[in-house]
């Protein structure tokens, strides 16, 4: 099976610049065209903070779903958040003479999701029919190709195309709040905050959560899964009072969500496969948020603006049960982790260009 997987691997359309137009990248542009899945975690850890450095640069986000009619594409540079729609990639098309470039830009190997274990049918679908299927009419337009990670771009690196990385840039972390709040109140809250996509981290923690739960009465843990995740977890034999299960939000909800509610300890394991690989470690941005200890898998993603304080461990259950007892048990321990991965967000700013690779944007004087 693993043999076929492999195939349908390969034989999946990868993103391309593919035609006479790609060869033109040097046009100027007078605006920005964000289209995505608008608001999605994409546009949060890559796009946003970058679009609030164009300064009077015209910058338009328009959802799956939006019209373009009334946008002007003139000048126009597009970015290509993922996912696209016929009616809009029509759009492009009717105008491509007078754009001034197209990137596509992802932060997940696709074609690996599509052709894993781990992904629900139905969101294999969506992927297909959003981002697979329209690959070959979008690499027509392509002008710029941008992925979130090296890794990524290995899996989709042809001869002659250029590939540039678009590194996370998370908001700065002294625009957040911080909590500091008595700790030493019981319960402490631990979470998992992950979708489904995730299905092996899921089982790999379910024995490690039901354990910890048991050694320590002073937990209270909180898990996102919906259909047969949740109905695993909640078999686990935990203290229903003690262990919250909810379904995923949208992106929109759950930033919200995470803003006004805080944790003591966010796990994020992360283990060793093809989807995995060319992850990035936007991961860090949400456990900041949560203004949580973290416990991360020691591996590279993680690895790349890990801070000396955080803890970093291998993916084996005795030795995340040590790790969870040492946070449980030592509040100090715990608020040294916290201030690490915040100070870690700093790290990821800094590894991160603030301009988009290769676009050339009009002075705003000249924009009519």
């Amino acid at each position: 099976m693993q043999i076929l997987r492999d195939i349908i691997y390969g034989l999946l359309p990868r993103p391309r610049p593919s035609g006479a137009y790609a060869k033109d990248t040097y046009r100027t542009a007078k605006r920005l065209l964000i289209l995505s899945r608008y608001p999605n975690p994409s546009v949060s850890y890559y796009l946003d903070e970058r679009a609030k450095t164009l300064d009077e640069i015209p910058v338009i986000m328009k959802g799956l779903d939006d019209p373009l009619d009334t946008v002007d594409s003139e000048g126009l540079f597009v970015i290509i958040c993922r996912y696209i729609k016929r009616p809009q990639l029509r759009w492009l098309e009717e105008r491509r003479g007078s754009l001034a470039g197209v990137a596509y830009f992802v932060d997940d190997d696709i074609r690996a999701v599509v052709t894993g274990k781990e992904a629900s049918w139905p969101y294999k679908l969506r992927l297909i029919k959003l981002a697979v299927r329209p690959l070959p009419r979008v690499n027509r337009l392509l002008t710029h190709i941008w992925t979130s990670t090296e890794a990524l771009a290995g899996t989709l690196a042809t001869a002659g195309h250029q590939i540039d990385i678009l590194a996370p840039m998370p908001a700065n972390p002294a625009d957040a709040a911080l909590d500091i709040g008595d700790e030493t109140i019981a319960p402490l809250k631990m979470v998992y905050h992950a979708t489904g996509i995730h299905r092996r981290e899921h089982e790999f923690l379910m024995p490690i959560v039901k354990a910890a739960m048991e050694k320590h009465g002073n937990l209270h843990f909180e898990v996102f899964a919906n259909g047969n995740l949740a109905r695993r977890w909640s078999r686990q034999g935990i203290d229903p009072s003690r262990i919250t299960i909810i379904p995923p939000l949208p992106w929109s909800a759950y930033l919200a969500r995470t803003e006004r509610h805080s944790a003591d300890i966010a796990l994020a394991p992360l283990l060793s496969g093809k989807t995995n690989a060319s992850r990035a470690d936007t991961k860090r941005i949400d456990i900041s948020r949560l203004q949580a200890a973290a416990i991360f898998s020691n591996c590279p993603t993680f690895a790349r603006c890990a801070m000396a304080a955080e803890l970093h461990i291998g993916n084996t259950q005795k030795e995340w049960l040590t790790a969870i007892d040492q946070l449980v048990s030592d509040r100090a321990r715990r608020l040294v982790a916290r201030d690490a991965t915040r100070s870690s967000i700093e790290k990821m700013r800094q590894h991160a260009t603030p301009a988009f690779p290769g676009i050339r944007f009009e002075p705003f004087g000249d924009v009519a």
